[in-house]
This record gives C-alpha cells, sequence and structure tokens, in this order.
C-alpha cells in the first residue's frame, strides 16, 4: 500500500481545495485500477464505483462527511456506516454502505466509499453500496436470511472492521483496464444543502458500457466526462463511452 500512503503525504501537505480533489480522484483510481479487497480468501471484492469523503478542518471541511470516530486513525480498515459519529451508534443496513479508512491520525478523516464492486468471478456485478453491504453481511454472518443487524452481526461486523488486510494488491483482475474513469460528483449530495463540496468531482466509476452495470446517474457522469475533456458531442462518442445514444446528453452539451 506503499502507493496510497504517498498520495496521502501529499494530500496532507497541500491547501489548495482543487489540488487536494485532484489527490483524492487518484486515491479513487488506485482502488479501481491497483486494488481488490480480501474480506478472506472466499470472498474477494474488486471495487468499479468509489466515492472519497476526507473531512480536514483547516484544509477541506467537507459537509459531507459522516465524522465518524471510524473513519479517523484505522488506515487500511473498513467502516461500516452508523447512524451518528459515535462508533457504538446503531448500523445503517438498508441505506448504508461501507468504507475503506486511508486516515492514519487523529486530525482528519477519510474513507473511500466502496459503490459497487465485481464478487470473484461472478458474471455480474453488484452496484449500489446497499447491495453490496448486505452480500458482505450475509457472507461474515453465514446467513442468506439476513435482513437487520442484530447482535449476532453486529459481532461479526466490528470482528471484520479490525482487520487491517483487506487492501491487497490486485490479481485474477477481471476489470476492465482500458476503461476510462468517470469523475463526477457524489451521488445522493445536494448542492444546495452542501453549496461548496456537494460539487465536487470525488466520485470515480469505470466501465460504463457494459450494460449489466446498473450504476446510477451513469449519463451525468458522461456528461461531465465529455465536458471536461472536450469530447465533441456527437452521438457515437456518446456511445463510445456510454453503449448507448443518448439525446439527454447530447442536448445538455449543445446547450
Amino acid at each position: 500500500m506503499n502507493n496510497l500512503k504517498l498520495l496521502l503525504k501529499e494530500l496532507l501537505k497541500t491547501s489548495d481545495k482543487e489540488e487536494q480533489a485532484k489527490i483524492l480522484q487518484t486515491i479513487n483510481k488506485s482502488f479501481l485500477y491497483q486494488y481488490m479487497l480480501k474480506i478472506d480468501e472466499n470472498l474477494i471484492l474488486y471495487p468499479i464505483e468509489v466515492e472519497a469523503y476526507y473531512y480536514n478542518e483547516t484544509n477541506f471541511p467537507d459537509t459531507c462527511v459522516h465524522k465518524n470516530e471510524l473513519q479517523m486513525k484505522r488506515f487500511g480498515k473498513l467502516y461500516f456506516h452508523r447512524a451518528s459519529p459515535n462508533k457504538e451508534s446503531s448500523f445503517l443496513y438498508d441505506g448504508g454502505g461501507f468504507d475503506i479508512c486511508l486516515s492514519d491520525s487523529e486530525n482528519y478523516y477519510l474513507g473511500i466509499l466502496i459503490r459497487s464492486a465485481w464478487i470473484n468471478s461472478e458474471e455480474i456485478p453488484v452496484c449500489g453500496p446497499g447491495l453490496l453491504t448486505r452480500r458482505v453481511v450475509k457472507y461474515i454472518c453465514k446467513d442468506e436470511s439476513v435482513t437487520k443487524i442484530t447482535e449476532k452481526e453486529k459481532n461479526a461486523i466490528c470482528k471484520l472492521e479490525e482487520n487491517d488486510s483487506v487492501i491487497v494488491d490486485a490479481i485474477d483482475d477481471n476489470r476492465q483496464n482500458n476503461s476510462p474513469i468517470f469523475n463526477s460528483s457524489r451521488f445522493g449530495i445536494s448542492s444546495m444543502v452542501h453549496p461548496e463540496y456537494g460539487y465536487n468531482k470525488l466520485r470515480s466509476l469505470i466501465e460504463l458500457k457494459c450494460p449489466n452495470h446498473p450504476f446510477k446517474e451513469k449519463e451525468k457522469a458522461v456528461e461531465i466526462y465529455m465536458r471536461d475533456n472536450k469530447i465533441t458531442p456527437t452521438e457515437e462518442n456518446v456511445k463510445q463511452l456510454l453503449g448507448y445514444a443518448s439525446k439527454t446528453i447530447l442536448e445538455k452539451l449543445k446547450n
């Protein structure tokens, strides 16, 4: 994980918000191309959609961050979302997700939300943080009937959260490494509620052309990518990125 630690150093030594956002995008990229999450020998996750959540009171006070104590000073460990900043508060099972914590001190919070991932060598990825959370919880509890977090599930999750060997270099990786990375604003974050940080392009995803990836706001991600890269708004160019034509994207770009 030396690459992540070097990026973390770069992140912490700059106070420029735009530069920090770029470094967070690079950290996202590492998870999409370089790393996998090893829950154990039989459950491997290959992220294809992630979001960065970073709160540094001095340099990057992102109002979108949970600021849960498990997002701080736990480099390489998982954080399953809670209902409040206290780690003892109740788990969010249906509306929650889980992060990889990358903070190595008590001075800042940093978590990478894993929104979607390939699992093992399965033919269809799991898209959406809630679905991914339920998949992991059912696996570690050895119970496909789990519908809520009871004491049994809580104990299994807390044990998993103490594993500091989850992030490993990717092997047997079937992700499309020639896929462009699409950076857009984070899903479900309102720029009206978070006027400064809601616009940050800290959601990163790949493989938008794959028809079995039910990503949220795929067209928005392509629109932003084409705008940022000054790609001519033609039907063919949209198809090359999205896999199908979209009049909505063309109209927004041409306007």
